[in-house]
């Protein structure tokens, strides 16, 4: 297993879907059980391609898809269970009625979409991946919080 360590407070640049997908799985090494990952970057930057990896990883070989027509997909793993929120579709007023304590505080993996829809939540410990296009391929930074600050 990957200490999470490997990726705080780093950037990543690919250049392909290949790529990102690999740096996903890579990145899951490093992922444990009640660990909450927020995905920021515009409508098709690859948040979606990242957590694909990450789902193969964890031994999901069904494409994974973006969620932001079924809100949530619920993976099994050995190791325990995943969940791909996507709450594009939702503001934050919406996302406070739906039940999904059970996903952000239960003993899954939570990967959320669009995670500023939350804030009502106030969320204190997290990964954040930004993924943003650029000339050649993806910037990819991720950042670890504890207490709501950056953990150096």
């Amino acid at each position: 297993m990957t200490d999470i360590n490997t990726f705080k407070n780093k950037i990543f640049y690919t250049e392909t879907d290949t790529e990102t997908r690999n740096l996903g799985k890579k990145f899951a090494a490093a992922l444990k059980p009640k660990d909450i990952v927020f995905f920021n970057g515009d409508l098709g930057a690859g948040k979606t391609t990242f957590i694909q990896g990450i789902l193969f990883y964890f031994g999901i070989r069904k494409f994974a898809r973006s969620a932001s027509f079924m809100l949530v997909s619920e993976f099994e793993t050995k190791l325990c269970p995943v969940y791909h929120l996507d709450l594009y579709r939702l503001d934050e007023n919406t996302s406070m009625d739906l039940g999904i304590d059970e996903y952000l505080f239960g003993n899954g993996i939570c990967l959320i979409e669009w995670a500023d829809r939350l804030k009502h939540y106030n969320i204190k410990n997290y990964i954040q991946v930004n993924i943003e296009y650029i000339d050649n391929g993806r910037k990819i930074e991720i950042k670890k919080f504890e207490k709501g600050k950056i953990k150096k």
